[in-house]
């Protein structure tokens, strides 16, 4: 297995798309929305490599750390995932159930110290896409007037 990607949760979507895409210069290459309505948008920080930023987070106070969202380990075949589903299940590890996605298919689960993992199993390839949530933030609309 190897990292997919990292999801970061924010309050302020808005604030997010501006440092990382602004300031920082990377690039959003896609907007949707998670099945209880949430905003997920992924930037690509090159080298191949992307985040997800999930919107609706409460940030921690002063002085509390911030949390990663989720660790994405995506495997290669349905043998794969099947298996580690029922591996997981078998050791006692709380799996949450199947998502099916337009790109394949997750799970997700928790390991020992708390932190959210996701298995993936991509069976098509990512559509990148600005066009996915019908809502976005005001700076979306701004980056695609520059494309």
């Amino acid at each position: 297995m190897y990292l997919d990607h990292v999801g970061i949760n924010t309050n302020d979507m808005e604030a997010t798309l501006q440092f990382y895409c602004g300031i920082l210069g990377m690039r959003l290459v896609r907007t949707t929305r998670t099945p209880d309505g949430r905003r997920h948008y992924t930037v690509e920080i090159g080298g191949g490599n992307a985040f997800a930023v999930f919107d609706g987070a409460e940030l921690p106070t002063a002085g509390e750390r911030q949390h990663v969202n989720h660790l994405a380990l995506p495997v290669e075949t349905l043998e794969e995932f099947d298996a580690t589903y029922q591996r997981l299940e078998d050791h006692g590890v709380a799996v949450t159930e199947i998502i099916e996605r337009g790109y394949g298919k997750t799970f997700y689960f928790h390991d020992p110290n708390g932190i959210r993992l996701q298995i993936e199993l991509k069976t098509k390839q990512d559509a990148d896409s600005l066009e996915g949530d019908p809502d976005p933030v005001p700076y979306v609309r701004a980056l695609l007037q520059r494309a």
